[in-house]
């Protein structure tokens, strides 16, 4: 079929007035915005980036109105709806709530669902086809806009550099500038003249899509699931809690099965259609799965504000359950303003203020996690900055924990205050020095450490240990580490005890010391899992029928089946 270039033009000429009819305003707010930004860049001058993102918000908004009151006698409100922008517009604290939470969840979620619900498709077919519209508007205008300006591009930089005018200035200029026009003008007037175009449209699937859908992505949906129940059945055989993590996993599941879902609405030919016709019965297990998850999550490490926002997704997660458990009830416009109102009271109740409520859970877990280490003073409710001793180092994931608390709570002045220290390094020279790399960076450090039980296991002499001696003994030596260090030594893994004669009295082999104190502790060191109490004092009392070693710290590195012990120091001996 031939091609008449007339006739595109025409259609084009036709399809601009089209949108300069029907949505006048949302162009001049993006025309302001291109004029704006070109005059700060050619006069060299910093934009006001604030204004500027404020000026093309407000333009999505306009359509938002346009579209929801558009052959109605509401449409009035389009004409004045443009009047709340200018107090923010000018508005002096507008930088500051640009980088809030606040304008994020306004500008990136509420905005774009709004867009979506203002054509109120209850039909679920209708509401899937008007989504496919605005992402097909919204593809091939970037599409098309940015390619002629790549060929732009490449026929005036190869122009200059022919005819040898590559320096000037105004070549730089006009290329970022028709960047400007590109961005902020011509790929939305290109999105609303498909938007026009393909208004009320329907789609139907093409064999790419329904192989895709029904061969590929389906089986990895039902494997998915599959896993995830098997998950569920060995929580309920074991009796255990669900890792804090599976929440994310359930919640990613759930929402791509439904946009999976959703597309396969414009298929004809459909596999498994049982699987999603019963998916809200299916996944009430793996909801319940997602909520468990999410109270120990908050039970073990209090609420952060990423926490509030997962739980926000949650209840939208669950309300979307629960409304296509009824066929008459599932509706994804429903679900679409069920988010609005979840992120809106997020964003906007003071009493659901993610940051405000998680400064408070952080707070209430450092003053616990203080409290249970003995370190809040109770009367004025600050940390108690008294040294550690090495005893202290079994109770290093607490440390661990308070530290993370203190470090969130520290963002606000205010509330770190109360704690009446200037930082929570200083919680951190108060320990051992072998903690403070744990303390700070945790078992993901970027470099190892000695403390981290993934490279190597620390056993620290408890304080106050309790330990009791026979009569048997003849000679006893107690706090060498103190006193005299040079009485013994451990090299090339063996440990060498002098106690004040110029040959060592006893030689004993650091493998036959940690095999024999391994079978007595029952202790594994390639479990990763610490030492309890018991077993770290069972670990350190070394005896046989010489002499008894009571060690003050050992490290044992998981090499091949055992182990080795890689440096050990003595606190007292005892000999026959």
């Amino acid at each position: 079929m031939k091609w008449n270039i007339r006739a595109r033009l025409v259609e084009l000429r036709v399809g601009f007035l089209s949108v300069v009819r029907r949505y006048p305003l949302e162009l001049l707010l993006l025309l302001a915005l291109s004029v704006m930004l070109i005059t700060a860049l050619e006069l060299d001058r910093e934009p006001n980036a604030a204004r500027l993102m404020v000026m093309g918000w407000g333009a999505l908004v306009l359509l938002v109105v346009n579209r929801l009151t558009e052959r109605s006698v509401w449409h009035r409100l389009y004409w004045v709806a443009w009047t709340p922008l200018v107090p923010l517009f000018l508005w002096p604290g507008l930088s500051e709530w640009i980088g809030s939470a606040q304008a994020v969840i306004t500008m990136l979620i509420l905005t774009p669902l709004a867009l979506l619900a203002c054509r109120r498709a209850v039909s679920n077919d209708r509401f899937v086809a008007d989504v496919l519209v605005y992402v097909r508007s919204a593809v091939l205008a970037m599409l098309f806009a940015y390619v002629a300006y790549g060929l732009f591009e490449a026929i005036l930089w190869s122009a200059a550099y022919i005819f040898g005018f590559a320096d000037a200035r105004w070549v730089a200029h006009l290329s970022v500038d028709l960047l400007v026009v590109t961005q902020f003008l011509t790929v939305p007037m290109l999105f609303l003249m498909m938007l026009d175009r393909w208004d009320g449209a329907r789609f139907n699937g093409s064999r790419i899509l329904e192989v895709l859908l029904n061969y590929v992505v389906t089986p990895a949906v039902v494997a998915y699931a599959a896993m995830l129940y098997l998950y569920l059945l060995k929580i309920l055989f074991t009796w255990t809690l669900p890792d804090g993590g599976v929440a994310y996993l359930v919640f990613g599941f759930t929402i791509t099965t439904l946009l999976i879902k959703a597309l396969r609405l414009l298929l004809e030919k459909r596999i498994l259609e049982w699987f999603y016709d019963r998916f809200s019965l299916v996944s009430l297990p793996l909801v319940a799965l997602f909520w468990i998850g999410v109270a120990r999550r908050v039970s073990e490490y209090g609420l952060t504000e990423a926490r509030i926002y997962l739980l926000a997704c949650g209840v939208v997660m669950t309300l979307c359950i629960v409304l296509f458990l009824s066929c008459r009830a599932g509706r994804y416009l429903w679900v679409i303003l069920s988010a609005l109102l979840v992120f809106a009271a997020v964003a906007y109740l003071p009493a659901l203020n993610p940051e405000h409520a998680a400064l408070r859970s952080q707070t209430r877990r450092a003053e616990r996690i203080a409290s249970s280490l003995g370190r809040l003073d109770t009367a004025t409710g600050h940390l108690s900055l008294v040294p550690a001793s090495l005893a202290d180092t079994v109770h290093r994931k607490e440390y661990r924990e308070l530290y993370e608390a203190l470090e969130y709570v520290e963002r606000d002045s205010a509330a770190f205050a109360r704690f009446g220290i200037e930082s929570p390094d200083a919680l951190v020279q108060t320990l051992p020095e072998a903690m403070h790399d744990y303390v700070r960076w945790g078992g993901t450090a970027a470099v190892a450490t000695e403390i981290a039980t993934t490279s190597s296991v620390e056993a620290y002499l408890p304080y106050n240990a309790g330990i009791e001696v026979d009569g048997s003994y003849s000679r006893c030596y107690v706090n060498l580490t103190e006193w005299d260090p040079s009485s013994y030594s451990f090299e090339n893994d063996t440990l060498r005890l002098r106690v004040g004669d110029e040959y060592p009295v006893l030689e004993i082999s650091g493998a036959d010391v940690l095999k024999r104190q391994l079978a007595v502790s029952g202790f594994d060191p390639s479990t990763d899992v610490e030492p309890t109490r018991e077993q770290t004092l069972r670990l350190l009392d070394y005896r046989d029928e010489h002499c008894r070693i009571l060690f003050e710290h050992m490290t044992i590195e998981p090499r091949d089946s055992v182990g080795e012990i890689t440096s050990l120091t003595v606190h007292s001996l005892w000999l026959r």
